[in-house]
């Protein structure tokens, strides 16, 4: 299989590197804006260079193009590789707004090509073993659930602090955990949110993010965002009248299982679960899905709908009142 990836930042960057891990897979090029970064990254990789989709097109047969730039410009891309009949691979989010990314799908569905999203977190065996767990009733019946990611503030020099790029702290750092929760708990029903940002010469950029979530069926999701850490966390909390799964990313033993009876301890799941890396996972997911072996585990609609959340959490946290999705939490 033929692939190119656009983007020679950090995420293009780990892409090729994943992409020559996986069996039966050939990266025919890279494109690139900056002609000195792109060769320079094209060089280290060992991929011919490329300034534009379009001298790509006409100088290989690519048969899958992989989108790893900047959120803002997912759309245009994604739709120039779709009009050219390549299935596309496609960075989280989605797009910048829901109405961007309905546009696309329509695109790809227009041309019969697939639109793959990189919702990585479904493929980290901790995320996906608790959703596993859920499902299974090994909690019971959910109650709360608590969410935790926080990052450091991005770098000026960056395009994600700017939020007519990235979307901001909801729709970048937040569609991880959106789509994870309507993955596992359904569609969402109401959201309520709040934004606190700081900035001082002595702390530099903060920004917070609080969003509660009610699920479509009956559970109450509590969302808490930061670009405001010295260095990443992840956690969750998952409670039920059966028992909790906890996961904290700074752990030992990162996912742990309680259950409420007098004779079950306490389960720890070591780090060492994680066989293998969730990106190599996920890329060999996408190859048989467009070899038509698989279904998607997550589909364009899936990362439509995490958009969806994450602009009503905007919403909700400028207007201070709580927003409500219909059902499917479109």
């Amino acid at each position: 299989m033929k692939i190119a990836v656009v983007g020679s930042g950090k995420l293009g960057q780990r892409h090729l590197d994943k992409w020559q891990k996986i069996e039966g897979v050939t990266v025919v090029g890279l494109v690139a804006r900056n002609s000195e970064k792109l060769n320079k990254v094209a060089e280290k990789y060992g991929v011919q260079p490329f300034t534009s989709l379009e001298e790509l097109l006409t100088a290989t047969d690519v048969q899958v193009i992989d989108v790893c730039t900047p959120t803002d410009t997912h759309v245009e891309l994604v739709k120039k590789a779709a009009n050219a009949k390549k299935h596309v691979i496609c960075e989280k989010p989605l797009a910048l707004t829901s109405a961007e990314a309905i546009e696309m799908i329509n695109v790809c569905k227009e041309n019969n090509v697939q639109l793959l999203v990189g919702h990585t977190l479904r493929f980290f065996p901790e995320y996906a073993n608790a959703r596993e767990q859920v499902k299974n009733g090994l909690i019971g019946n959910p109650g709360v659930i608590r969410l935790i990611r926080g990052v450091p503030y991005p770098s000026e020099r960056t395009w994600y602090a700017d939020e007519s790029r990235s979307g901001g702290l909801f729709l970048d750092l937040g569609t991880h955990e959106f789509d994870w929760l309507c993955w596992t708990f359904g569609g969402v029903k109401r959201v309520m949110a709040k934004k606190v940002k700081h900035s001082s010469e002595e702390a530099g950029n903060m920004e917070y993010g609080f969003a509660t979530l009610k699920m479509n069926d009956g559970t109450i999701a509590y969302v808490e965002l930061s670009w405001a850490e010295p260095k990443f966390q992840a956690s969750f909390e998952l409670t039920g009248d059966k028992g909790m799964i906890t996961y904290d990313y700074d752990q030992s033993f990162p996912l742990t299982v309680k259950l409420r009876s007098p004779n079950t301890e306490s389960a720890p799941i070591p780090k060492s679960m994680m066989h293998k890396d969730p990106y190599e996972r996920q890329f060999e997911h996408f190859v048989q899905c467009i070899q038509g072996n698989e279904d998607p585990v997550v589909t364009a609609e899936d990362a439509l709908m995490a958009i969806q959340v994450a602009e009503a959490a905007v919403k909700s946290a400028q207007t201070g009142q709580p927003v409500t999705l219909s059902e499917g939490g479109k």
